[in-house]
Formats: structure tokens, sequence, C-alpha cells
């Protein structure tokens, strides 16, 4: 990966603040969009994967408004593992030619699979396109945040009074909470998921992503362990462990934490058998199926014990929608590309984007807000009061969640040790190198 995706990508995530700030207002603001031409592109075949499954009733719907609109006809599937989908297919010289990926395939296969999109008239409205050197491969799909999914109504009823969520960002507040809840009757109000994603993608990730809320703070954590340094003397280590702690002794799977399934633990929340959920905002559509009320639930910050950093939430665009640059017909990819202006540039789109699939969009110009409680709250409750962290370009490599999970599996079981745990990730930061990098 080239170097120049610093200079990129960093400043994109510097000007998150600016994409934070402009949610309310864009909601006021008319929509002012060019004349769309409907074009007819002769009953021509376009293949979509999607890895975001959540929203594929409702992408599948968009997809065929609007193919019906073009004369454009769609094979749609779904994925829950994009890159091992998208090596399978490229493979195979089937490539898709739309498809909903991680920035970690933008920076695996751009440069050799990915049509580069500078120019788009999208580019301008948004800080978060996924560069590789000077190339544009990936148009942002959705806003989202790893945090806590709150049933408040469930933690109101049983303690009585009113749940202010400003009040539980430190790990002792929480533990607190978490407290008061179980000597109130809830034995169970924590819901830690064990899969890998989660746990070590997501929950565990915050180890190097709250070091300083920076990409600059994560590679000077990995730095500091290839010059020697141990990461279980490591303030933000410390309080992960203190996370795990108290997530795996409030946790409603206590006595098999790694049994539950997630839909199961999603009625947990949705029931009231338990309150707080480590998840994130793409949780939603799982949640409303199972007959949420949406005025139930909100979503709040996992605890930190740092100044600078408590009562924010890690947020960013978390899927990108690229186009096929290896078999696809230059027919194709100008309707890939007409697609994409569509849902960026389009009244119709924008509002279909937001409203129809119920995501926090990465656009400027895009006046809708999400309706739903847990992308309000993230868009009102944080991004817009600039309590978002960002740490664009880094990321760990692929392997990161497998080889990490074990170790953390086997401490929420009771069967490892936070010095394990952190002898693992001093091994594994030792012979790997950050994504963002060279």
């Amino acid at each position: 990966m080239k170097k120049k995706l610093f200079s990129l990508i960093t400043a994109s995530a510097l000007a998150m603040s600016m994409l934070a700030t402009s949610i309310p207002a864009m909601a006021e603001e008319e929509t002012t969009e060019e004349a769309y031409e409907i074009v007819d592109y002769g009953g021509i075949t376009l293949t979509f994967m999607n890895s975001k499954p959540e929203i594929s009733e409702e992408l599948e719907n968009i997809l065929d408004s609007w193919g019906e609109a073009h004369n454009v006809k769609f094979e749609f599937y779904e994925t829950s593992t994009p890159g091992d989908t998208l090596t399978q297919k490229y493979a195979s010289g089937d490539g898709p030619t739309l498809a909903v990926v991680d920035s970690l395939q933008i920076v695996e296969m751009g440069e050799e699979k990915m049509l580069p999109l500078n120019g788009e008239a999208w580019e301008d409205e948004t800080t978060l396109g996924w560069y590789v050197g000077d190339n544009l491969y990936g148009m942002p799909l959705t806003v989202e945040s790893q945090c806590l999914i709150v049933n408040k109504k469930a933690i109101e009823e049983t303690l009585g009074r009113e749940f202010d969520k400003n009040e539980y960002t430190t790990t002792e507040a929480f533990e607190g909470l978490l407290k008061e809840l179980q000597e109130n009757g809830m034995e169970g109000p924590m819901i830690l998921l064990s899969e890998v994603w989660s746990i070590a993608g997501h929950l565990f990730a915050q180890l190097m992503n709250f070091q300083d809320g920076t990409a600059e703070g994560c590679y000077q954590f990995v730095d500091d362990i290839k010059a020697g340094k141990d990461c279980f003397e490591n303030e933000m280590f410390k309080n992960e462990m203190e996370i795990f702690r108290i997530y795996t002794e409030y946790n409603i799977n206590k006595d098999d934490p790694l049994a539950a399934v997630y839909d199961l633990n999603c009625a947990y929340l949705v029931d009231g058998d338990a309150a707080i959920m480590s998840n994130g905002t793409w949780v939603w559509p799982d949640l409303a199926a199972m007959g949420a009320n949406p005025d139930d639930f909100t979503i709040m910050a996992h605890p930190i014990n740092n100044e600078d950093l408590t009562g924010r939430v890690y947020a960013g665009a978390t899927k990108f929608i690229v186009v096929d640059n290896t078999t696809a017909t230059e027919e194709q990819q100008a309707a890939a590309k007409d697609f994409l202006y569509y849902l960026t540039m389009t009244d119709e789109g924008q509002k279909a984007l937001v409203e129809d699939c119920g995501i926090v969009s990465a656009f400027t110009n895009n006046p809708y807000a999400p309706e739903d409680p847990v992308n309000s709250a993230l868009a009102t409750d944080y991004m817009s009061e600039g309590l978002t962290v960002n740490t664009v370009p880094f990321g760990a490599p692929s392997d990161f969640p497998t080889i990490i999970t074990p170790y953390i599996q086997k401490l929420v079981t009771g069967l490892g040790t936070d010095r394990e745990l952190a002898d693992a990730l001093n091994e594994y930061w030792t012979e790997h190198d950050p994504l963002g990098r060279e």
C-alpha cells in the first residue's frame, strides 16, 4: 500500500467532525440536484454482492426499482465473509459488478480489481471515501458505530427512575449500574456477544482505537510493542481488561458465555431480560424484526477511564460500494456508476438509502435523518456533539480477530488470564504491521 494513503485518508479522519456537525442541519436544508437522466441500458445484467445482510431486502428493493427504470437486471447475493467471497469470485473470473465490502478488501484488492471512481459527482460530498494512493475506490455506504445498545425502558422499569446514559461513562459507574440492575431483579443485565467479529474485531479493537482516538495513537501503540514495551502495562489495555471483567460478570450468558447465538441475544435485549448489549448501530433491523419499540432504545459509549475519551463512541464509514474493473464491460461500469450517482445525488436515492435502509449517510448533501433510535442517537447525541473518534487509516490485518479471539474466549470463560492475552498481543504486533502503511 502506498504511503500517500496516509495523507489522503488521515485527512478524511480529521474531517469526521465536519461530517458530524452537518448531520442535524441536513434535515432542514432543501435538496439541490441537477436533472437526473433516466438512461436505458438495454437489458444488461449487473451482479451485486452485499456483505451487509441486515439491509439485503431493502437493497434488493432499491435495485429492482432502479433497474426497472433503467432496463437493468440485477443478480443479487449476500455474504458475511466479503474477503473470502471476492477471492473465490475473482479466481473463477466472476467478480461482482458492484459489491458492498469492508475497507480491508479495498486495501488488498483495490488497485488490481476495482474501478477508480475519482471525479464522480459524489466525491466532493463526503470526506469518508476510501482511497488507495491517489485513487478513490470505495463509495461510503453508511456511517456506523461500535457501541452499547440499550433498552432504556427495561432499565427504567427495573430501577424506577429515568435513565441518563451520561452518568455511566466510566468503568466504576457502569459496573455500579449493572450491579444495581442485578440487585433489583435483572439477573443478567449485560449481553456480551461471542462472535469473532464482535469480541475481537470490535470490542477488543478498542485497545488500539482508544489509545488517543487517532490513527497516530494506534500506530504508536504498535510501534511501542515492536520496541519492546509490554502492552500489559498499557492504560487502555487495563481498561479493556476491566471492561471484559465487568461484561463477563454480569453477562446473561455467564454460565456458558460462548453458547448463546446472536438472534437469542437480540431477543434477550428486546424482551428486557437484559438491558445492554455490546454491539453496534447496525443491529437495529434485527431488533425491529423482533418487535422492538423504537421509543425504548438508545445507544451509549463503552466505559472508558480517560478524561479525554470517556463518553465517546467509535464511528466511521464501515461499508463501501466498489465497482469491478476486471470483467465488467464499459457499459456495465457506466450503469454501476449511474446507480451510485442515484444513491448519492438524487433526492429519491438519498431518501431510500436513509429511510428504507435505516442508515446514517456519509454524505453532507443528504437531507434525510435516520428515523430508528440507534442511528438517530448516533447522529444527534454523538456525531453532532463531536463525541466520536475515528482512526482511519489504521487497521489490523485480516488475521487479527482469528488469532486473538481464542485468548479472549479463554478469558471470558475463566480459563485464561490477562497476562496470557497480553503476551499474545505482544507477539502478534511484533510479527505484524498495521494496515495503512508499508
